[in-house]
């Protein structure tokens, strides 16, 4: 089974997550030259024994034998033993949507093996568990986390809030997949490769919007499920449609969380106010449905752009591809049709068809890798400066010396150390019945990144009420 057959559907989960909220990566090394976008200056922490010659993408492989230090050992009670467990959230059991996210499982069991192959981490071997927060079951996962891993990484969990205040009282750690709240993503105790704070949020889209479509973003709508941390979503789109500049006041049209059984009345709505330009928060298979209403009805807005997550297979299937045509989406990942373009994609791809050939492969898979490679990283550090003694403070100390990350070219140049978004991206549309890039095109002027268009301007600070961050600060951790 080839990768494109694989690379399934994301659902409403990526909508809110503004990391990924794309799809990208970078051709030369961990830390990006650019033109445009200045150079955070901090390097992944180097360890003073390379684990292995083994690449992944354009970084040297975190993971190798054990060094003459001997395999390495666990702080007390913080649930050590023969592996290292690591947990991996996901909501894969909701009944409701039968495997969401299970592509993030699948990558950390694909790069556990991986690992494991090389030697672990020098010389313990990785165990995954999985954290199934079946969507509306997040405490018992939580519970489950504290009981028997010792750290969390690569996934996530859509109502990730009810993760405190256990989360802390447990002392447990998180390189995390993507976060959905503000809550968590602005908590103590956690990193992620692709920061998601909720008082900041990428620009280079809307950049890319307002200079190419000047006239159509005077007239936006945004569709998003009337549900609290979809609604979170879009106003904090508004905020950022509002910092950028030139963006009409957005007609704001919630819809059933759950779907619609008749997507022609909000088709009407856009109509009826002459909307030019197009944002949906939600599920793609949602956005498949409603695009099938515009055609039926006559009228598609001139500019329909969207996160991340509708960069997906489900909206080029069989009968959808003709009826999403000039879809437009932004990614911060790099694009699986660019595989041959960025080698992290590359080792991603392969990694999946070699260690789990009938996972799921998807973007969130991609956030999962980068997650595990930066806490394998962060890890060997953690051992150099402590004795050989894995510690979680330790661990997640030596992850926050990380200012300039690309997992090893798997999407774009971020600082996870500072908790800030990526100022770079790639525009992807639909042409033909199949995903194209749109912006830049690969060695033009625009392209002054490796592959990325990277803005000064490429993230703002917003202000608004998107949720509660105190729940998740625990002012007695380091």
């Amino acid at each position: 089974m080839s990768y494109s057959q694989r690379f399934g559907r994301t659902i409403v989960v990526l909508s809110l997550v503004a990391i990924a909220s794309a799809g990208c990566s970078n051709r030369n090394s961990e830390t990006v030259a650019t033109t445009a976008a200045p150079n955070p200056g901090t390097e992944a922490p180097v360890t003073t024994d390379a684990p292995s010659a083994e690449m992944f993408g354009d970084m040297a492989s975190p993971c190798g034998p054990a060094t003459d230090a001997g395999v390495p050992t666990f702080a007390e009670g913080q649930n050590g033993g023969d592996t290292l467990k690591l947990g991996t959230p996901t909501d894969h059991g909701y009944e409701g949507s039968p495997g969401l996210t299970i592509e993030m499982l699948d990558a950390a069991r694909a790069f556990a093996d991986w690992c494991n192959a090389q030697g672990g981490i020098r010389g313990l071997q990785l165990e995954i568990v999985d954290l199934d927060g079946k969507l509306f079951s997040v405490p018992p996962a939580m519970e489950q986390a504290c009981d028997e891993v010792f750290a969390m990484v690569g996934g996530g969990w859509v109502f990730d809030d009810q993760v405190f205040p256990r989360f802390h009282e447990c002392d447990m750690i998180s390189f995390s997949g993507y976060t959905v709240t503000a809550t968590a993503a602005m908590a103590d105790g956690k990193i992620q490769p692709i920061p998601n704070p909720a008082n900041e949020k990428p620009t280079q889209w809307l950049n890319w919007a307002k200079a190419t479509y000047p006239e159509a973003i005077k007239k936006p709508a945004i569709l998003y499920g009337d549900f609290l941390t979809t609604k979170a979503v879009a106003d904090q789109l508004v905020a950022t449609m509002k910092a950028v500049g030139g963006f009409g006041e957005p007609l704001m049209i919630p819809y059933n969380a759950a779907g619609e059984a008749n997507w022609t009345p909000f088709v009407q709505k856009l109509k009826e106010n002459n909307i030019s330009y197009m944002s949906y928060v939600g599920s793609e298979s949602y956005l498949v449905l409603l695009y099938k209403a515009m055609r039926e009805v006559g009228y598609v807005p001139e500019v329909v752009l969207n996160d991340a997550n509708f960069y997906s297979s489900i909206m080029v299937a069989p009968g959808n591809a003709e009826s999403d045509e000039g879809l437009l989406v932004r990614t911060m990942y790099a694009p699986f049709e660019d595989a041959a373009v960025f080698p992290g994609v590359t080792s991603y791809l392969d990694m999946m068809e070699t260690y789990n050939p009938d996972g799921k492969i998807a973007g969130l898979g991609l956030q999962t890798t980068s997650a595990f490679l930066m806490f394998a990283t962060a890890a060997n550090a953690c051992l150099d400066s402590n004795n050989n003694v894995l510690e979680r403070e330790c661990i997640l100390a030596a992850g926050k010396t990380i200012t300039s990350w690309t997992g090893g070219g798997l999407h774009s140049e971020t600082n996870p150390a500072d908790n800030r978004p990526p100022k770079c991206g790639i525009i992807m549309g639909v042409k033909g019945g199949k995903w194209t890039r749109i912006y830049p095109v690969l060695g033009s002027s625009d392209d002054n990144a490796n592959g990325w268009h990277c803005d000064e301007n490429g993230s703002v600070e917003i202000v608004g009420d998107f949720g509660d961050v105190t729940a998740g600060l625990d002012p007695t951790r380091p």
